[in-house]
C-alpha cells in the first residue's frame, strides 16, 4: 500500500465552507486523529507482544501531533470526551483510558526512539520550558530550526509540575521530557532569567536568535478579593496559596502529616482547586472544605467548573464542599487566621457573560478552620512584558491571533497561559501555531495566509443500542488517601471494546483507519444509476449516519437517490437494500472475491 494513499485529507463541506469533522477532533486543540487511532485500537490483535508492536505505530502515529502525549492524552486531559457525541447518550468514549495503555507501551519505546534530522537552520528563542514551550521547540526542529528554550527553574515541564503525584507520577513526566529533548535536539538553559535584571530581547537577538516565542504560563497566584477590592485581612498566618502548597508538595518539600489535627478551608472551584482539596486531605487533614462561588449545577451558567470525576472523587474522599458562597473578611485571633466571613453568592457572570460576581450582603455565614488556602486562578509574571514594551496603552498583551506575534514588537511571538488561561494542550497548539509562525517570518512569507479556518461538527450516528460506558477503575477513598496513582488501567481487552464504542462519526477521508490498516486499498465511491433509481427511500431509511437523501426531479420525473459523500461510511447497508441495485460501490471487491474463487 502506498503511503499516500492512507495519508488524512481535509475535507470541506460544499454548503457551509466549513471543515467537516467529528467533534472530538474539533475539539482537540493539537488536530490529532481521534477516530482514526479508535480503530486501530478497536482491531489491536489480543496476542500481547502482537499488540504492543501495533500499540507502537499508534503512537508514532501520535507522538508527531503531540510529544507530550504519554502525559496528556493518558492521564490529564479529556477535552476531546468533553464534546464526544456519546456523552449525550450513555457517556463519551473514555479516550483518556483508552490512550493510556497505548502510552505505557510507547513510553518504553521513546527511549531507544530515532532522533529527527539534526537541525541547521536558523537559531531561536524559546522562553518557557511548559507545554507550550516544549512544543514549540519540537515543532520547530522539525522544521530545521535550532531551538534554545530558556527555562527560569531548574527543571523542564511548567504547569506538569503542579499536577498531583496521584495524577501524574513525577518519574514519568521526566521520562517523557527528557526524550522529547534528546529526540528534537533541543538546548536547555535552566535558571535563565530573562528580563528582570537578566537577558533582554536585545542580548538575544545579538547572540543571534532570529525570533523568540515567550510562554511563561501563570506561575503568578491570584490574590482574594471581593468586588473591586483585595479581601481584609487575607496576609495573616495560616492563609496560604494553592498553588505553591501543589508545587511543594510534587517536590517532597512538605510534612507528610503537613496538616495532621487541622482543619482546612480551600477558595476555588476548578480543577486546580480540588487538587489542592485532595492534597491537603492526604496530608493528613482533620477536615478539608471547599468554597465556591458557583453553584452545584454545572449546567448552569454560574455552575462549578470542575470536572464531575473532581467532584464525586473529592466527596469519596471526605471533602465537603460548600458551593454559591464568597468571601468578604478573612477574620484572624492572636494574628492567625480563625474564620471566614461567607455571604452568598446569587451570580457569578454578568449577563454579557463577564466574571462579575454579585452577593448578597444579608445572608452571610461563618466558617472557622486553621488553614486557608487560597485557589482562584494564576496570573502572568509582567516584567518581562513590562520591560520589552509589550503591553499596549492599556497594559494589556497585544498580540496577533492567528499568528501569535506581538503587535508592538515584530519577531516576538506570545503563547500559552500567559495570554488566555487554559489547558496543556491549548498551550501545545499555541506552541506549534508559534512554530509555524516563526518558520513563515523567518522565510519572509505571509503569516496568516490558509491559516483561518471555521468547522462543522459531524453528528452521531443513528442507533438502536447505544453501548453503556465502562466504569472507572477507582481504589477506595481508605486505599487512595495518599499520593499513589489510584486510577486502574484498563487491561488489553477492555481498551478494545472501548474503542468498539467509538461511533466513527467524522468523514472517512478524515480518518482512512481502514486503508492503513490495509483492510481497503483506498477510500471507495458510491455511485447512484440515476436510471435505475426508483427514488423509493429504502436506502434513506436504512442509512445510520444520514447520507441518503430524496431530491426532486423535474417537475412530474419524481425523485432520485444522492448520497453525501462527506458522511457516508461505505458500509454497504444502502446496496444491499436497494430493490432496484441502482448502488454500486467502486472498489477492488467484486475482483478480490473473482480472483479467490478463481484460485480455488
Amino acid at each position: 500500500m502506498a503511503k499516500g494513499k492512507a495519508q488524512v485529507e481535509e475535507v470541506i463541506d460544499e454548503t457551509s465552507g466549513k471543515v467537516y469533522l467529528s467533534p472530538c477532533q474539533v475539539e482537540c486543540p493539537l488536530g490529532i486523529d481521534i477516530q482514526r487511532n479508535h480503530i486501530r485500537i478497536a482491531l489491536l490483535p489480543l496476542d500481547p507482544e502482537e499488540a504492543a508492536r501495533e500499540m507502537v505505530e499508534i503512537g508514532k502515529e501520535v507522538y508527531e501531533k503531540s510529544p507530550l502525549f504519554p502525559l496528556l492524552c493518558a492521564h490529564i486531559c479529556g477535552l476531546c470526551e468533553n464534546e464526544c457525541n456519546y456523552k449525550d447518550e450513555t457517556g463519551a468514549v473514555r479516550r483518556r483510558m483508552v490512550m493510556r495503555l497505548i502510552a505505557e507501551e510507547y513510553i518504553k519505546y521513546l527511549e531507544t526512539a530515532p532522533a529527527l534530522p539534526k537541525p541547521t537552520k536558523e537559531k531561536v528563542a524559546v522562553i518557557g520550558g511548559g507545554p507550550g514551550g516544549l512544543m514549540c521547540a519540537y515543532e520547530l526542529t522539525k522544521k530545521g530550526y535550532q531551538p534554545t528554550i530558556f527555562e527560569r527553574k531548574q527543571e523542564l515541564g511548567g504547569a506538569l509540575r503542579y499536577i498531583p503525584r496521584y495524577r501524574l507520577s513525577r518519574e514519568m513526566v521526566d521520562s517523557v521530557i527528557k526524550s522529547l529533548l534528546r529526540i528534537a535536539h533541543v538546548e536547555v538553559s535552566l535558571g535563565a532569567e530573562i528580563g528582570d535584571g537578566g537577558k533582554t530581547m536585545d542580548d538575544l537577538k545579538k547572540e543571534g536568535y532570529k525570533a523568540v516565542f515567550i510562554s511563561t504560563g501563570t506561575p503568578a497566584p491570584r490574590p482574594l478579593t471581593f468586588g473591586r477590592e483585595f479581601v481584609a485581612g487575607a496576609d495573616v498566618e495560616g492563609v496560604e496559596m494553592g498553588l505553591n502548597l501543589l508545587y511543594e508538595a510534587n517536590q517532597g518539600m512538605v510534612a507528610p502529616q503537613l496538616y495532621k489535627g487541622k482543619k482546612v478551608i480551600v477558595v476555588g472551584g476548578g480543577n486546580v482547586a480540588f487538587d489542592v482539596a485532595r492534597t491537603a486531605r492526604r496530608l493528613r487533614s482533620k477536615k478539608v472544605t471547599l468554597i465556591c462561588l458557583e453553584c452545584a449545577h454545572k449546567s448552569s451558567k454560574d455552575g462549578i467548573p470542575a470536572d464531575v470525576e473532581e467532584i464525586e472523587g473529592a466527596a469519596e474522599e471526605g471533602i465537603k464542599i460548600i458551593y454559591s458562597r464568597g468571601i468578604s473578611e478573612v477574620i484572624s485571633k492572636g494574628g492567625k487566621f480563625n474564620k471566614l466571613k461567607l455571604p452568598r453568592c446569587t451570580s457569578v457572570f454578568d449577563e454579557d457573560g463577564g466574571f462579575n460576581p454579585q452577593c448578597d450582603l444579608n445572608d452571610v455565614i461563618y466558617l472557622g478552620g486553621d488553614v486557608l488556602l487560597i485557589t482562584i486562578g494564576q496570573g502572568p509574571e509582567r516584567v518581562i512584558f513590562q520591560q520589552e514594551g509589550l503591553l499596549n496603552d492599556k497594559g494589556r498583551l497585544d498580540v496577533e491571533p492567528v499568528t501569535l506575534m506581538s503587535n508592538l514588537k515584530e519577531g516576538i511571538f506570545i503563547g500559552g497561559d500567559v495570554t488566555r488561561i487554559g489547558f496543556a494542550a491549548e498551550a501545545m497548539r499555541d506552541g506549534a501555531a508559534a512554530a509555524e509562525s516563526i518558520d513563515r517570518y523567518i522565510k519572509g512569507e505571509d503569516l496568516k495566509a490558509g491559516r483561518e479556518k471555521e468547522y462543522e461538527n459531524a453528528s452521531i450516528p443513528e442507533s438502536t443500542d447505544y453501548r453503556l460506558q465502562p466504569a472507572l477503575k477507582w481504589a477506595s477513598a481508605k486505599e487512595r488517601l495518599n499520593f499513589e496513582p489510584f486510577e486502574k488501567d484498563y487491561t488489553l481487552e477492555e481498551v478494545i471494546q472501548e474503542a468498539r464504542r467509538c461511533l466513527c462519526c467524522g468523514p472517512c477521508l478524515s480518518c482512512k483507519g481502514c486503508v492503513v490498516l490495509e483492510l481497503r486499498d483506498e477510500i471507495p465511491e458510491i455511485e447512484v444509476n440515476e436510471d435505475l433509481c426508483s427514488g423509493c427511500g429504502v436506502c434513506v431509511t436504512v442509512c445510520p449516519y444520514d447520507a441518503s437523501k430524496l431530491e426532486e426531479l423535474k417537475e412530474g420525473e419524481g425523485k432520485k437517490a444522492v448520497i453525501d459523500l462527506n458522511k457516508c461510511k461505505r458500509c454497504g447497508v444502502c446496496i444491499s437494500a436497494c430493490p432496484s441495485e441502482a448502488r454500486t460501490i467502486k472498489d477492488a471487491m467484486a475482483e478480490t472475491m473473482a480472483n479467490a474463487l478463481a484460485a480455488l
